[in-house]
């Protein structure tokens, strides 16, 4: 708002929120004098006939104006003052004073087109331009489009509660239908005015665990399977449906019929065979050849991530089983009825021996080994029951953790990743997978078959007190002993871990900067390193061995031992009731116990070689990840971008790095930041990306707080160079394009050219489809640099961030490249030391120590001769 100081005509007049002030009259202007005025505008003569719209603050030291009544007929501008505000009358005197007015109502206009809606509305505003004849005029366009804006906002706000509503009722319902027919809830309809493809998806989530959202999120023109996917927090993949996958079941899918490409779900039966479910026809039908020949080739594998917030071992290995607990009861099961149909042994050799035998009894005999052959026989084939239902529930925990583990790792805040090296994080999600597919495969096995030796212990207990308490103690003494050197191998494990982590990452550095190595002359050095390292490590593994030894030796003479302990007990006991054919009996169950108790003591072996490694995965599990249910969508974003009132440090005890920065970027606007190494300038770029966050003030995106927005909506609207950016193997194309299924090669080669690269592409034998190698080694510095900047103008991005993005640039493909961006509508924030860099921005910031000491046009600086003068002409020179 305009500023000055005004003669006064008359006495102050006071404004509150009950004596507001119509800015009427032409050749009128009011000097704010004291206090704050809020600027609402009204429509028509009367205040009422429409609510007040705020358009503006002016505060003290600023002038407001007023209208011609005849040229802006349908609305009026009122000041609304805040406690002990006021305002002295100031008649217009002059040609300046007119042109002021004029140039105050088209930057009202301005301010009014351009400020943030509160929901994101496809509705196409201009902006009023200051050529407009007359000013009354383009501020009731300004008007106008403004509340055409939020007339849209209201409708749009609307029906995104009535579908809120909508879903939630009818969630309610599937979960009652759910208690009387389970089958139902997964196959019900599409609800009315729902997506094809949300009702398809919410039956494959379901069938998976994972909540979806009750209304279809905005798609942006992008696929609608990702957009789900996205407002739901899962991952997808596209798969090929290869030749008879519906005999195999793999999981839940989102298919698509060929008949118009409508969306399905395909979920597995406990057959192995897929059932097609058709929310819009509200059917479900088992698929054949028949069924197959009509579903397209590809669909989409949705994977379940993790829960929420952070997780403990418990939480990881309950979220591992919760898909497969019927093959939990199923393994519990089994392992129950073995352990009974164990009992048959001891209880058919005490019969045998006791009176079978001495009675020569041939008929009993029979009977007797039938029944032994049979037990033996149900046993088998329990045994190949668990089998089967180990390799299930590995199977499903495998396909589901895996994933999600990685997903997990990735949605983490990028703070969390400079505490650890690429090779030791790769490490320890690997050792979180084998961990709880151990858990969930043979060691659940070995764990519930020693539960259940209590059987034969307890048969023990049935047959003489006596040896049932010798049993017991030899048991507990066999336990005692597998503890102690359990606890041995465990804390030298960690030690083993802690080793290999460390050496993964020393491994993964060696191998990417081999080059650098040989360079440097430094091979002997690395190889130094690695040997101590290396021998850290095997003497710590050499110590568990040796523990482990001592539980093999333990295991091979305990059963002799045991032995010879029951045969002089049974020597030396006075129980009349304890036969020959008793004491075989108690032996044989005493054999079960001890066998149950070793295979215990194996699976704790293999619980204590990966449990160091589960609980190095337990950072990655407690950290909380960086997307947050409650965050806003941003909505589409125009590109204005504020930093207000940043300050920053790395630490707490550390110095500030950034103190109370403030810069505004219009939309579509341009600024450079420059200034010496640490004056903080890629530090705002880090908060810009969400990388840290402030310590005080915040950085906005269109007037919206990035502190409560989904940050992920947020960047991928961002076009970003940061330094010491690598490329990704593959081909020139994926690093463009990256795995994103809305571009094409067109749109590749668009931003190859924009960023002054189409010649070098055409030059090479394969085009943009050239094979690139990790970290880009076959491309000069210059093509690595155009390289990562197409990939950011790939996806015509809203706001742009440049961190020295141009540094190994020629003269003249930088000019293609400036003029490429020049032509953009997108906000550009560039990071740069070279001066040809930043000479058309349309501000330039020089920070100094954490400060902005100097700010505007290059022309500006120049004249002001400080220090960014100071810097170009050491450039120039």
């Amino acid at each position: 708002m305009s500023k000055g100081t005004r003669d006064d005509m008359s006495g102050p007049i006071a404004l509150g929120a009950n004596r507001p002030l119509f800015l009427t009259g032409a050749d009128a202007s009011w000097f704010v004098v004291r206090g704050v005025v809020e600027l609402f505008a009204v429509g028509g003569a009367d205040e009422a006939d429409t609510p007040r719209l705020h358009v503006g603050t002016v505060v003290e030291g600023q002038t407001l104006y007023g209208l011609d009544e005849a040229l802006a007929p349908s609305f009026r501008l009122v000041a609304v003052g805040g406690a002990g505000s006021a305002v002295t009358p100031s008649p217009l005197a002059g040609a300046g004073d007119h042109r002021r007015r004029a140039e105050w109502l088209i930057d009202l206009a301005v301010a009014i087109t351009v400020e943030n809606d509160p929901f994101a509305v496809d509705t196409s505003v201009g902006e009023p331009s200051p050529a407009d004849a007359i000013p009354e005029a383009a501020l009731s366009r300004a008007l106008a489009d403004r509340r055409a804006r939020l007339a849209a906002a209201d409708i749009a706000r609307v029906r995104l509660q009535r579908d809120a509503h909508e879903g939630a009722m009818a969630e309610a319902l599937d979960r009652l239908t759910a208690i009387t027919d389970p089958d139902e809830r997964r196959t019900t309809g599409s609800r009315p005015g729902e997506s094809a493809v949300l009702s398809a998806f919410r039956v494959v989530a379901r069938a998976l665990g994972v909540t979806v959202p009750a209304a279809m999120p905005p798609t942006r023109g992008g696929d609608p399977v990702d957009a789900v996917a996205r407002a739901s927090r899962v991952r997808v993949r596209r798969v090929l449906l290869t030749d008879d996958w519906w005999q195999n079941g793999a999981g839940p899918l989102l298919g698509f019929l060929d008949d118009g490409h409508r969306p399905i779900a395909l979920i597995p039966k406990r057959s192995g065979r897929y059932q097609l479910v058709d929310p819009s026809e509200g059917t479900r039908t088992l698929v054949d050849a028949r069924i197959a020949a009509q579903i397209e080739r590809g669909a989409v594998s949705i994977y379940r991530p993790l829960p929420d917030g952070p997780l403990g071992i418990g939480g990881l290995v309950r979220s591992a089983l919760a898909l497969s607990r019927p093959e939990m009861v199923r393994l519990f099961a089994f392992a129950l009825g073995s352990a009974i149909l164990a009992l048959a042994v001891p209880i058919v050799t005490g019969r045998i021996v006791g009176s079978v035998i001495p009675e020569s009894n041939r008929p009993e005999l029979l009977q007797l080994t039938i029944a032994l052959l049979v037990a033996t026989l149900a046993g088998a084939l329990l045994q190949l029951s668990t089998a089967i239902a180990v390799l299930r529930i590995q199977g499903t925990v495998d396909a589901y953790l895996s994933p999600a583990l990685w997903d997990r790792l990735l949605s983490l805040p990028t703070t969390f990743f400079s505490r650890y090296s690429a090779g030791d994080l790769a490490y320890r999600v690997q050792s979180g997978v084998a961990i709880v597919k151990l858990i969930s495969g043979s060691a659940v096995t070995s764990v519930l078959g020693g539960l259940f030796s209590i059987v034969s212990l307890a048969l023990i207990w049935f047959y003489s007190i006596e040896f049932g308490v010798i049993a017991t103690i030899l048991t507990a003494v066999l336990v005692l002993v597998i503890y102690l050197a359990g606890r041995v191998q465990l804390r030298r494990m960690r030690e083993v871990e802690e080793e290999s982590g460390k050496m993964s990452g020393m491994l993964l550095e060696f191998v990417s900067g081999v080059s650098t190595l040989r360079v440097a002359g430094a091979q002997e050095k690395a190889f130094q390193r690695w040997a101590a390292r290396f021998a850290d490590r095997r003497e710590r593994w050499n110590a568990v061995r040796d523990a482990q030894d001592v539980t093999a030796v333990v295991a091979a003479i305990f059963p002799i031992v045991a032995s010879i302990v029951l045969f002089a007990v049974i020597g030396l006991s006075a129980d009349p009731t304890v036969s020959p054919g008793v004491f075989l009996a108690i032996s044989a169950a005493f054999g079960q116990v001890v066998a149950a108790v070793l295979a215990m003591a194996g699976a704790a072996t293999q619980f204590i070689f990966t449990l160091p490694g589960l609980q190095r995965a337990l950072p990655i599990l407690t950290a909380t990840p960086e997307d947050d249910d409650q965050k806003a969508d941003p909505g589409t974003l125009r590109g204005a971008v504020e930093f207000s009132g940043i300050s920053f440090r790395y630490s707490e005890d550390g110095p500030l790095v950034l103190d109370d920065v403030s810069i505004r970027v219009p939309a579509g606007g341009s600024i450079a930041l420059v200034g010496p190494s640490g004056s903080g300038k890629s530090t705002l770029g880090r908060l810009l990306l969400g990388f840290e966050q402030p310590e005080e003030g915040g950085v906005f995106f269109d007037d919206q707080d990035l502190a409560g927005l989904d940050v992920r909506a947020v960047r991928r609207q961002l076009g970003v160079v940061l330094q010491a950016v690598q490329l990704l193997p593959g081909s020139i194309l994926t690093n463009i394009v990256g795995d994103s299924i809305d571009l094409s090669v067109d749109d590749a080669w668009r931003a190859a050219t924009e960023a002054g690269m189409a010649d070098d592409l055409r030059a090479m034998p394969m085009g943009i489809h050239t094979a690139v190698t990790e970290g880009g080694s076959t491309l000069s510095g210059g093509q690595k640099q155009r390289l990562l900047i197409a990939r950011a103008l790939a996806g015509n991005p809203r706001i742009l961030l440049f961190d020295e993005a141009t540094s190994a640039l020629d003269n003249t493909t930088q000019a293609i490249v400036a003029e490429s961006l020049a032509a953009l509508s997108a906000t550009r924030i560039v990071i740069a030391h070279r001066l040809s860099t930043v000479v058309s921005a349309d501000c330039i910031y020089y920070l100094e120590r954490g400060r902005v000491v100097e700010s505007g046009t290059f022309d500006e600086l120049m004249a002001l001769d400080g220090k960014f003068a100071a810097q170009a002409r050491r450039q120039l020179s």
